[in-house]
């Protein structure tokens, strides 16, 4: 008797091992998943990256990816202050992307212009290169 007393003692807290065990990984696994953290961090990159954007010029030079990536940390910004922390880490991502591009493409446009300034010629305007582009290869000059 005393050994079916032992062997039903110690099964019983095996169960409850397990049972404490399972609860604690249970917890932890939806405490993990439950807090979303305010991602602070890429907001504050990608507004460094939208005043690195603002300072090459592409308000002037890039505008459409300029206003984009503005438009998307204001929208980062509210989504932070709503607590959708997803979004809000979604939205500077693109943002930081966008004004990385913006960036780019404006440094892009001064290079060409100082090249085109080294080489004499006159700043075309973007319509000149549009235009030449789509003549066709083979046409023949009037000279001969």
């Amino acid at each position: 008797m005393k050994r079916i007393d032992a062997v039903f003692q110690r099964t019983a807290r095996r169960r409850k091992a397990l049972l404490w065990g399972g609860m604690f990984v249970g917890l932890a696994f939806f405490h993990g998943c439950s807090t979303t953290r305010p991602p602070t961090n890429m907001v504050a990159n990608a507004e460094f990256h939208v005043r690195a954007a603002h300072e090459a010029g592409a308000e002037e030079y890039a505008p459409i990816s300029f206003r984009s990536a503005t438009e998307k940390l204001e929208k980062s910004k509210r989504a932070m202050e709503d607590k959708r922390y997803e979004d809000a880490r979604r939205l500077a991502e693109s943002a930081q992307v966008d004004a990385e591009l913006a960036e780019a493409q404006s440094e892009a446009r001064i290079m060409r212009r100082a090249a085109d300034r080294l080489a004499g010629r006159d700043d075309p305007s973007p319509a000149e290169p549009e235009r030449d582009a789509r003549q066709p290869l083979n046409r023949k000059t009037s000279k001969e």
